[in-house]
C-alpha cells in the first residue's frame, strides 16, 4: 500500500499467508480448553455471539475467575465472561447479556438449559414415553440424546473445513413433544397395518385351502380305471 494520503487501494496480493489454519487446542489439551471449545454461547445477540466465538477460536477468551456483579439486579450472579447481566435478567428482559440490545432490535440466541431444567425435562419425557413399545422408546431416547445441529452461519471456507463435525445442541421441549406425537401416530399406524396383514393372511389361507381341494378333486378324476 502506498504512503500517499488517501490511497487505500492496494493492487498486490497479501504477502504473508499461513499454510496451516490456527488450532487453539493444538498444544493445549487441558480440560478448560476442551470446555471452551464445547461451550454453547447463548443469551446474546448474533453479533456478540460471533465475537465471543472468535475469541474462543483464536485463544483470546479469558474466563472469569469469580462471579461479576449484574448491571440489573446488582448481585454477583454473572458467571460468563464478557456478559454484563446474568442469565435470569437476560431472559426476563429479553435482551442480549453482552450489549443489552432488546429482542425487538436483534435476534437473541436461546438460553441453554440448566442442569436442573434438563433433569426436570428428562423426568417429564420418561413419564410420557412410558406407554411406548420398547422399539419406539429406544428410538425416542436416541433422538433425544443425539440432539440437533446448530443453525449454520455465514463463514468462510477455512472455517467450514475446520468445523467438519458441527456442534450439536439439545432439542427443545416443543420439539421433543412433536417427536412423541409422531411416534404415537406411527405406533397406531403399525397396529392398523398389523390388523390388515392378519385379514390378508386369513384370505390367503382360505384361497389356498380351496385350491388344495380343487387339486385333489382333479387328481381323483384323472386316476386311470383298472381293467377287470
Amino acid at each position: 500500500m502506498s504512503s500517499q494520503r488517501g490511497n487505500v487501494n492496494r493492487t498486490r496480493a497479501q504477502k504473508h499467508k499461513n499454510r496451516f489454519v490456527f488450532k487453539n487446542d493444538l498444544h493445549d489439551k487441558t480440560p478448560q480448553q476442551m470446555r471452551l471449545n464445547a461451550m454453547h454461547v447463548s443469551t446474546v445477540c448474533q453479533r456478540c455471539k460471533e465475537v465471543i466465538e472468535w475469541k474462543i477460536k483464536y485463544k483470546k477468551y479469558k474466563p472469569l475467575t469469580q462471579a461479576k456483579t449484574c448491571s440489573h439486579c446488582k448481585e454477583r450472579t454473572v458467571k460468563k465472561a464478557y456478559h454484563v447481566i446474568c442469565r435470569e435478567c437476560a431472559i426476563k428482559a429479553h435482551a442480549c447479556a453482552k450489549c443489552l440490545k432488546t429482542a425487538d432490535e436483534v435476534a437473541i440466541e436461546a438460553p441453554e438449559p440448566t442442569p436442573q431444567e434438563e433433569q426436570q425435562l428428562q423426568v417429564e419425557m420418561d413419564r410420557l414415553v412410558k406407554s411406548f413399545s420398547e422399539r419406539k422408546r429406544r428410538a425416542f431416547v436416541r433422538y433425544m440424546a443425539k440432539g440437533k445441529k446448530q443453525e449454520p452461519t455465514e463463514k468462510d471456507e477455512e472455517t467450514q473445513e475446520i468445523e467438519e463435525k458441527a456442534k450439536r445442541v439439545a432439542h427443545t421441549r416443543a420439539e421433543l413433544l412433536d417427536k412423541i406425537k409422531q411416534l404415537n401416530l406411527a405406533e397406531e399406524g403399525d397396529e392398523d397395518d398389523y390388523d390388515d396383514d392378519d385379514d390378508d393372511d386369513d384370505d390367503e389361507d382360505g384361497e389356498d385351502e380351496s385350491e388344495v381341494d380343487s387339486n385333489e378333486e382333479d387328481s381323483e378324476e384323472e386316476k386311470p380305471v383298472k381293467a377287470k
